[in-house]
């Protein structure tokens, strides 16, 4: 329930019609203007952003000196993806409250929409000077450097976040997949046969590790794994790799994986990404560069699909060497 002052204050509210400029709030003092921010708030939770934007307008054109109202107002602006007038808000409610580190991981994920990686790593780090124990912050900042392709340092924030999260595998799995990018492929399959160990039902490690078996020349037996399959996408792509010969055979079996012609973008991003992962293992690299190329045009740029995608097209291409 609305308090009596925000009643008050919306009921005075004018609609100047014949004025587009204008804005429909009237403000008078610093309580109205608390008022309306408060309101706009309830319109962004709602999902009406630009009625949201209006509200937050009219407080900071009273006046306001109050970070919340830029950082209410950039979130608004976010939410319909005008990231640049979001950047600029998030950067004017720092001025105002530089130690806040919501508003640095605010801006953070502005960055990273906008993919400014680097920029977004750095405003990670201002986050985790003022708030050093926050995971979510370490998680994010570990996987934007894996994104960025700075994958030595984030295999270093992933180790930190095993130590913060020691009965968790999100750690592990993802310093493995920093590995497996940079082209360590033995330690990388050590990171994901660590998980199988304690979670032998998990897909996703299962093919990883199938990956980076393969590329170190250690492949695995397919047999050790035959009790803990399970329905996941994942069981069936490392079972093709490992065992898969013939290309018609990968990609018929890929073909109903994903629905035939009816797959999203998603789909279509995991399905090249994986017949490139195939022909690059087993088929001595034949069409693997066409097939990553799909999967960098199709995977989303701030996705590790993505980066994996960028990375092999690197290495193909001669301009990664792997360790």
């Amino acid at each position: 329930m609305k308090s009596a002052l925000t009643a008050t204050v919306l009921a005075s509210a004018v609609f100047l019609s014949n004025c587009a400029t204008q804005n429909p709030y009237m403000i008078d003092n610093v309580l109205d203007a608390r008022a309306v921010s408060d309101h706009g708030l309830d319109l962004f939770v709602e999902g009406d952003f630009e009625s949201a934007i209006a509200a937050f307008d009219a407080v900071i054109d009273f006046g306001t000196i109050d970070n919340r109202d830029y950082k209410r107002r950039a979130a608004a602006y976010g939410a319909i993806e005008e990231y640049d007038v979001a950047l600029r808000d998030t950067e004017q409610a720092l001025r105002l409250a530089p130690d806040d580190w919501r508003t640095h991981l605010q801006r953070a994920v502005f960055h990273q929409r906008t993919h400014r990686f680097d920029e977004a790593i750095e405003d990670l780090d201002h986050a985790l000077e003022v708030k050093p124990y926050e995971i979510e912050l370490l998680r994010r900042r570990a996987y934007l450097k894996v994104v960025a392709g700075r994958y030595l340092d984030a295999v270093a924030d992933y180790d930190s976040l095993t130590q913060a999260l020691p009965g968790s595998d999100t750690g592990t799995l993802g310093r493995g997949v920093a590995q497996y990018l940079v082209g360590d492929w033995g330690s990388a399959a050590n990171a994901f046969a660590n998980i199988l160990e304690k979670s032998p039902n998990d897909g996703l490690a299962v093919l990883w590790l199938a990956k980076s078996t393969l590329r170190a020349t250690q492949p695995i037996g397919w047999e050790e794994f035959a009790d803990n399959v399970g329905p996941e996408r994942e069981w069936t792509m490392a079972h093709l790799l490992v065992t898969a010969t013939d290309i018609n055979d990968v990609e018929d079996t890929l073909l109903v994986l994903y629905g035939g012609d009816h797959t999203g973008k998603s789909d279509t991003c995991e399905h090249a990404l994986f017949l490139g992962t195939w022909r690059l293992i087993k088929a001595g690299g034949d069409g693997a560069e066409r097939a990553f190329d799909s999967a960098a045009k199709s995977c989303p740029i701030d996705s590790i699909e993505g980066a994996e995608a960028r990375v092999e097209l690197e290495r193909l291409n001669g301009v990664r060497e792997t360790n």
